[in-house]
């Protein structure tokens, strides 16, 4: 989309736009219900639930991916992802397109694609870290979209509770490979007109609504061609994000690899202003650790432990939109089941069940799905050979030098503009 949102549609979003308040969190325990009695041979229950600062007015979530697809997502992502990233097959060569623009000595110069398999690239990072997301949310109360933005925006899905149809439009993404410049106010803008029913997906009032906007570099379009950074398109990207937050639709931004935060000013600006978080990855194959760990409903951080024996949950996980599950060791008699749920600000909020356990023959299917899943997400992130913590630890040191960063002029391009 080249063109400003019309005064109608900017109208219409703001028309629907809520003032975001300070909710006090809330934890729902869904499984087991209290008091249940349960009988199965392993020692541990999978108890699963919801927790979010919404309060009680909504459990839906509508976040839209927004993926960067210009030309110099084809370099290399820091690791060999092999099959790390969950990614298709090759059925068709890439459609290498115009490069972009890469920084070099302190000035810019164009970069052709690298020699290296697209499978192990920032772009295949980028699917691998949305299709593990993706395998995490609930379809039953969350939609996804599917937007790339490179020389312009596209809508490959709208928002949808058809997990299916999104993975195939992120196996789409990689067939067509890189292309052309980085038009980053476009994927903003057209977000916010799905978002905001305003296009091909059905608004739902009830729903939080989000952006995860990943990217590897910075605006240079519309006005630099493609081939150079202008302040102009870092500033129209910016307001973009702005009229996002006003609609009340955040935009969490993920800057993958060292040009996207060699000058992260349209990257900080478009999350400060929508009210999302910046998280900047210094490594871009990261994401696939890092992209999972943003919540959409504002608690980031929830403990299960069995306060009769003592013990914590032995495989906990929180999704996105505010569904968790854990695996809690059992003792035989009466247990009682406690979730402790932290929001963002510090906020924090209780939940508790009691059940009788008993040891029996029977198996619990939803439980060892669960175990084996987890296991493949651990190994996932461990093959990448850095640990979670290690990984937290370059991000909170990044982001203090992205933030100090932003406020830094463009860099002076390298000649005339092409």
């Amino acid at each position: 989309m080249r063109r400003l949102l019309s005064s109608l549609s900017l109208a219409g979003i703001l028309l629907f736009s809520c003032e975001s308040r300070a909710l006090e969190p809330s934890v729902q325990i869904h499984s087991p219900q209290d008091g249940s009695r349960i009988v199965q041979d392993q020692n541990s229950v999978l108890v699963s639930g919801k927790v979010s600062t919404q309060g009680a007015r909504t459990p839906n979530a509508d976040i839209f991916f927004v993926i960067d697809v210009s030309g110099s997502t084809a370099h290399y992502a820091g690791v060999d992802l092999g099959d790390v990233a969950d990614l298709p097959a090759a059925g068709t060569a890439p459609k290498w397109g115009r490069p972009q623009i890469g920084i070099f000595g302190g000035g810019f110069g164009m970069s052709g694609p690298p020699i290296r398999s697209l499978r192990n690239s920032i772009l295949a990072a980028e699917i691998g870290a949305t299709r593990r997301l993706l395998s995490q949310l609930n379809p039953e109360t969350t939609r996804v979209g599917l937007i790339t933005f490179g020389e312009d925006a596209r809508l490959l899905q709208p928002l949808t509770h058809d997990f299916e149809r999104v993975r195939q439009g992120l196996d789409d993404i990689l067939m067509v490979g890189p292309f052309g410049g980085t038009n980053m106010v476009a994927g903003v803008r057209l977000a916010i007109k799905e978002l905001a029913g305003l296009g091909l997906s059905a608004r739902r009032d009830d729903a939080v609504r989000v952006q995860f906007l990943l990217t590897d570099g910075f605006p240079t379009l519309p006005i630099g061609g493609g081939k150079r950074v202008t302040q102009e398109d870092t500033s129209l990207s910016v307001n973009a994000a702005r009229i996002s937050g006003k609609a009340g639709i955040k935009i969490h931004v993920f800057a993958l690899g060292e040009e996207a935060l060699s000058y992260p000013a349209a990257a900080v600006g478009i999350a400060r202003d929508s009210g999302g978080i910046f998280t900047p990855v210094v490594r871009p194959a990261d994401i696939l650790s890092v992209l999972e760990n943003v919540s959409v409903v504002g608690v980031d951080y929830i403990e299960v432990v069995n306060a009769t024996t003592g013990q914590k949950a032995s495989h906990l996980r929180l999704a996105a939109d505010g569904f968790f599950s854990a695996a809690v060791p059992m003792a035989e008699g009466l247990n009682r089941i406690q979730l402790l749920a932290r929001a963002s600000d510090g906020r924090t909020a209780r939940d508790s069940i009691s059940i009788y356990y008993q040891r029996g023959e029977q198996r619990s299917l939803d439980l060892e799905v669960f175990l084996e899943r987890e296991k493949s997400l651990k190994l996932e992130v461990e093959r990448l050979g850095k640990g979670r913590e290690e990984i937290q630890r370059e991000i909170e040191r990044s982001r203090e030098d992205g933030l100090s960063r932003s406020q830094e002029p463009p860099p002076k391009s390298k000649g005339p503009a092409r």
